[in-house]
């Protein structure tokens, strides 16, 4: 729901890079077939809704780093002028979701789903 909502943010022109982020031990991706899987769903996803420069990617971060700071060291090293997250819905932010918008240097856009 949160990937459909913030599509309907963006212009044809755009460009929307949508990343996965996934610890490098994590046993969905030890396989090829799974990550093959993982890649053409939101692949697909992208073709059908987001706009034509798009593309997706996984990105692997190491069990010695934690999924907030991997977040926030890729954001920051972007050249993107947005960031968009989609956490799940919940009462309060997670401690995820504080740190990445207390702690990425551009624009964030928060969409609860």
């Amino acid at each position: 729901r949160g990937f459909d909502i913030l599509m309907r943010l963006v212009n044809p022109r755009d460009t929307v890079q949508l990343v996965y982020f996934a610890h490098s031990y994590n046993h969905d991706l030890s396989n090829a077939e799974e990550k093959d899987h993982i890649t053409d769903y939101y692949t697909k996803e992208l073709r059908e809704i987001g706009p034509v420069n798009s593309d997706f990617k996984i990105v692997e971060y190491a069990a010695n780093m934690d999924l907030a700071h991997s977040i926030v060291e890729y954001a920051n090293e972007s050249s993107a002028d947005v960031f968009a997250i989609a956490p799940r819905a919940t009462r309060n932010p997670s401690s995820i979701t504080e740190h990445i918008l207390t702690n990425v240097l551009l624009t964030v856009l928060l969409c609860k789903n």
